[in-house]
């Protein structure tokens, strides 16, 4: 006996449903791949006998593979003759593949319903809030760094910024020829801090999806950096043949409320 039926589903961006509800186009939207989906609601209609169930909602990427699970949570149902509308926001769901995934809905471990949604990666914005782009272009240390198990890792970092993207210089052994950002080479997303000039007590916070740089944007993205570096020892192209065997170069994409 099946423990009830899942009447519709839909999965909306956040910034979407506010204004078009349950009834939005579904999809999701990340700034980079791998990284955290923008804020994205999750409605659902159940007929489900009165009482209390396991919900849970797993997304299944292009590959089959199980990307991202959420819940299980207890969920109370209102009876077979009404509908439970249930609407949850999913703010640091990770993935690390675009595409169609597949969305299915559990409850009690007995699979409900599935349904296609497109994860799609949104092209970022070249500009960025007034006090963010200023805090960015007018100091040369920003803090960058991970939140892992309560416990937050910063460093701070010089960089370079231009075009809503943020470029930063990692070496991978901690040394102290160049700085070692936390997470640069093991997470997906960084959170990074700002200050505001002359309000050292007012802080810009955001996190900002990654990607590792190789090749011929590596070599492009060095040129910009040696160019930035204020306390370099050498001529930028001596900096650079040194870095390509030390340090990795990492792109920061912001990713902010719309």
């Amino acid at each position: 006996m099946t423990v009830g039926e899942l009447v519709a589903a839909n999965v909306v961006d956040r910034r979407l449903s506010d204004g078009t509800g349950r009834e939005g186009p579904t999809g999701i939207y990340l700034l980079g791949v791998p990284g955290t989906a923008l804020p994205f609601d999750v409605f659902r209609a159940w007929k489900v006998p009165t009482g209390v169930v396991v919900e849970e909602i797993d997304f299944f990427g292009p590959s089959g593979r199980l990307v991202y699970r959420w819940g299980p949570e207890p969920r109370r149902m209102l009876g077979s003759m009404d509908l439970t509308l249930s609407t949850d926001t999913i703010s640091n769901a990770l993935f690390d593949e675009a595409g169609t995934y597949v969305v299915s809905f559990a409850l009690d471990d007995e699979i409900v319903g599935e349904i296609p949604v497109p994860v799609v990666v949104q092209q970022a914005p070249q500009k960025l809030p007034k006090e963010i782009e200023d805090g960015l272009r007018k100091s040369d240390v920003i803090w960058v760094g991970v939140e892992a198990d309560g416990r937050r890792r910063l460093a701070p970092s010089w960089f370079s910024y231009k075009n809503g993207r943020i470029l930063l210089l990692s070496q991978r052994e901690p040394g102290p020829e160049e700085q070692t950002v936390p997470g640069a080479r093991s997470a997906p997303e960084l959170t990074v801090v700002t200050r505001r000039k002359l309000r050292d007590t007012a802080l810009d916070e955001f996190p900002a999806s990654k990607r590792l740089l190789e090749g011929p944007e590596w070599e492009d993205a060095a040129k910009v950096l040696a160019d930035r570096r204020r306390s370099r020892v050498g001529s930028p192209a001596e900096s650079i043949a040194r870095w390509r065997t030390t340090c990795d170069i990492v792109e920061l994409t912001p990713v902010l409320p719309a």
